[in-house]
């Protein structure tokens, strides 16, 4: 069942719009289903995901918190089309916190051991390749105006695609997908963006953290530089896709991912990695000079990027909403109807804000500023704390472990994973700057298999 975790993931098509994200995907069922079933063979697991008393007392006051906030954010808004309302607002805080159990109770029934964690990891990146060559590399090829593929592409959209709700003529999928109407690659995800995340703080991580540390994963081949070479072309195969991808985040994700990379790595890997990305510079600089369709991409997207009145006027609209309710934040939901309040007016006028956010409600466009607006300092320092002291225990406990000289573990298979979550804490840091949906499934299982190994490390070198 392990094998399946993560390749499940993938498809993130929402089937209703009246839940919370993570309960309209396949991905829900099929947890509840692996859970029982697990529970079913072997009973006496049920301890195992059982929460503790800080865990819930923590859950707790959250839940305490959030709904005082919202009740008060409601009686003050009243019924409007630009927030959630009352109930979807905590119908969706109640999913989203099904989403954090179901995802820690799998991770705890079914990531027991370094064998599994293993499986869990080559699983992930195995089912990422079938990703790439079945569902990315169509769509690529579409965005270079191959339209013999998009009839393909447009099938799979129809199967697996998740889209948010059209408003008249604001569609995203209107020629079928949103690789057809946009030129843009997406996968199964609603937008570009939200591809770029995936990628980059799920499985470049992992990546950068398999060729740095020379960890062999990859069984079937025979030497541990076959294994780096075929883990650096993979990491280099990703990050071309970020680019490809055609969305400034994706564009500084793999720029930010290479540096984080570069640091991690030693010797002849870190020479031959920036030999190959000067190279693949330069290549992008003839390709800007004299290839019309790389010089629109990277005008459009990077150097000449135009279109973000919205993302810069919300930011600022969530910042002034949080520093005009600084303790508990405006609640779940609510977000919108102050950034709408404290947009400043020079951002106003376009198109999108005049005829959706306006109208239907302003999404959140700056995820760290709409965490601080949503939930205030009485939910983040503390969250933020607790964040900083697991990494800090990460450190440490690579630390011991590399000074232990103890046979029980394998020193390079923690070396890779520690890497790979402090690289993946780095990246949600940097993607949080935009647009990052840290409360669906390949996050948060990513998140607590991390937290896992961490956990099961430090008991080991207690005994």
């Amino acid at each position: 069942m392990v094998n399946f975790l993560l390749p499940i993931t993938f498809f993130s098509k929402m089937y209703t719009y009246s839940l919370a994200e993570p309960m309209t995907m396949v991905a829900f069922p099929f947890f509840v289903i692996a859970i029982l079933f697990r529970l079913y063979q072997q009973p006496l697991l049920w301890k195992k995901i059982v929460p503790s008393k800080t865990a819930f007392v923590m859950g707790l006051f959250v839940w305490v918190v959030q709904f005082a906030t919202i009740l008060s954010s409601y009686m003050h808004v009243g019924e409007s089309k630009v927030t959630w309302g009352l109930i979807h607002s905590l119908i969706n805080l109640g999913g989203w916190t099904v989403a954090v159990y179901l995802s820690w109770a799998v991770i705890q029934l079914f990531v027991r051991s370094e064998k599994d964690e293993k499986k869990f990891v080559k699983s992930g990146l195995i089912a990422l390749l079938i990703y790439l060559i079945f569902v990315i590399f169509p769509q690529i090829l579409v965005t270079l105006h191959v339209e013999r593929l998009n009839g393909y592409v447009n099938t799979l959209a129809s199967f697996f695609e998740s889209h948010w709700q059209a408003h008249g003529d604001y569609n995203f999928y209107a020629n079928g997908s949103y690789a057809t109407t946009l030129y843009r690659v997406n996968g199964f995800e609603p937008e570009a963006s939200y591809l770029a995340n995936m990628l980059s703080v799920i499985y470049l991580p992992i990546l950068v953290g398999l060729s740095a540390s020379g960890y062999q994963l990859w069984n079937r081949l025979k030497t541990a530089k076959q294994n780096v070479i075929v883990n650096v072309l993979f990491t280099f195969t990703i990050m071309g896709t970020l680019v490809l991808a055609r969305t400034s985040t994706g564009i500084f994700a793999a720029v930010i991912a290479f540096i984080l990379w570069v640091l991690w790595s030693r010797g002849y890997l870190r020479l031959s990695i920036i030999s190959v990305a000067l190279l693949g510079v330069l290549l992008l600089a003839v390709g800007y000079s004299s290839v019309p369709t790389i010089h629109n991409t990277l005008n459009q997207f990077l150097f000449a990027k135009q279109g973000t009145d919205n993302r810069t006027g919300g930011t600022i609209a969530l910042a002034l909403t949080f520093l005009s309710h600084p303790l508990t934040g405006v609640g779940t939901g609510f977000t919108s109807y102050f950034t709408i309040q404290n947009i400043p007016e020079i951002f106003t006028h376009n198109f999108e804000y005049e005829h959706v956010y306006s109208q239907y409600g302003f999404p959140i466009l700056s995820e760290v500023m709409g965490w601080f607006a949503s939930f205030g300092l009485v939910v983040m320092l503390p969250a933020i704390y607790l964040l900083i002291r697991l990494v800090a225990r990460s450190f440490l406990k690579t630390y011991r472990i590399d000074h232990a000289n103890l046979n029980v573990f394998d020193i390079k298979w923690d070396q890779t994973l520690h890497i790979a979550f402090i690289t993946m804490i780095v990246m949600i840091a940097f993607s949080s700057i935009f647009i990052i949906r840290i409360y669906l499934w390949p996050y948060l299982l990513m998140f607590f298999f991390y937290r896992e190994h961490l956990i099961r490390a430090e008991k080991e070198l207690q005994s």
